[in-house]
């Protein structure tokens, strides 16, 4: 090891002893407190990061093109101060599982239940709306076998961390990548009938289906909806959202039935369009639960493509 890696190696080894520490404080500390701080901190963030409040503005400019910049500014420090919250509060309930119960209410629990009934597995549809990492955390909490398909940390040493946390609370991860082995694991456990959440609303460049998204085509992932057809899993739209400063609703709604087109490449395009429009009607309810810093809008289609046309498949 050269001198350049063991410098790196010790920093990431500072950066990790400050990680456990903080995760430490943080399940500690009263909520309230955990709360406080993210409610500074958030503010604080928008004011000085300046380049992901500007990225947050644009986004809201395509989503939102009457409301005036004030409000939009407004609905971005509203996010900025909501994430922050939710990233404490996160920790918090890692280190606390067991007191989620009640500060995270469960609406819709019987779609969950008629859909797991079925024997194939459930696909939670969500988005990055709400704290949404409470989701597999409550569910979780009340018995649930569930498995979240998430994009690791670029550090492994924080990445294992977070990993035996998430796993001491209850939640089996699945790595986004290998795509393989991704795949493969959400198959696994569906075939056991487990519950597998994926989020559906971020950019997707590379594959997917260009659908509009707020009036303006987007590239869509169309993996919930290909596992779908695959393992015939239900797939049941769900999201969080705060109630009041220390509780939570997790809303599950009714199993979304596929609509079928006349081949698999329309069928898929159909129901990302489907799904889309959903997530769309929760960010119009609260737009300051989503994440307007995620480009969404980043790929832009190739000039033959009109949006019904299947995005490189």
């Amino acid at each position: 090891m050269n001198k350049k890696e063991k410098k790196k190696l010790l920093r990431r080894k500072i950066g990790l002893y400050f990680i456990k520490t903080f995760t430490f404080l943080a399940g500690v500390v009263p909520l309230k407190v955990n709360l406080f701080l993210g409610k500074i901190l958030g503010a604080l963030a928008y004011l000085v990061l300046s380049r992901h409040r500007k990225i947050a503005l644009h986004s809201l400019s395509i989503a939102f093109p009457g409301y005036s910049l004030s409000k939009r500014k407004r609905i971005a420090k509203q996010f900025f101060v909501f994430i922050a919250e939710g990233g404490f509060e996160l920790i918090y309930y890692l280190n606390n599982v067991g007191k989620i119960h009640k500060p995270v209410k469960i609406d819709g629990k019987d779609y969950l239940d008629k859909a797991l009934a079925k024997g194939r597995g459930v696909i939670l549809v969500t988005a990055h709306y709400g704290n949404f990492p409470l989701m597999s955390l409550r569910l979780a909490a009340e018995g649930y076998p569930v498995n979240l398909v998430a994009r690791p940390m670029r550090d492994k040493y924080a990445e294992a961390h977070f990993h035996k946390l998430r796993t001491d609370a209850g939640v089996k991860s699945i790595s986004v990548y290998p795509r393989r082995a991704c795949v493969a694991g959400i198959i696994n456990a569906l075939a056991k009938n487990e519950i597998v959440i994926i989020l559906m609303d971020q950019n997707f460049g590379t594959g997917g289906v260009w659908v509009k998204f707020f009036d303006k085509l987007a590239a869509t992932p169309t993996g919930p909806i290909i596992l779908s057809l695959r393992t015939k899993a239900a797939l049941v739209p769900s999201y969080i959202y705060r109630l009041k400063e220390k509780e939570h609703c997790l809303k599950l709604c009714p199993e979304k039935k596929l609509v079928l087109g006349k081949d698999k490449n329309e069928t898929i395009l159909i129901n990302a369009a489907e799904f889309t429009k959903i997530i769309e009607g929760w960010i119009k309810a609260r737009p300051g639960h989503w994440s307007w810093v995620h480009r969404r809008w980043k790929s832009r289609p190739p000039k033959n493509v009109d949006g019904n046309k299947v995005f490189n498949k």
